[in-house]
């Protein structure tokens, strides 16, 4: 992570992948996704951002179907 990443809320993610937001924490929940970087408690309800960088990298990892055109 650098200066320059960006954190992303849980809503925008939720929008450019097509998902819930409790499809994402479910994803967090399981390991399968990047966790998110807590500002504040952890334990309480923390604001919660994702790095954008590693979502990148997520998203450049992710499998991708063969299309026949």
């Amino acid at each position: 992570m650098s200066l320059s990443d960006k954190y992303i809320k849980v809503g925008e993610i939720s929008k450019i992948l097509g998902v819930s937001r409790s499809t994402i924490y479910k994803w967090v929940e399981e390991g399968s996704f990047p966790k998110p970087v807590h500002f504040g408690d952890a334990t309480k309800n923390s604001t919660m951002r994702w790095v954008q960088s590693e979502l990148e990298d997520w998203l450049a990892k992710r499998p991708r179907e063969k299309m026949n055109v």
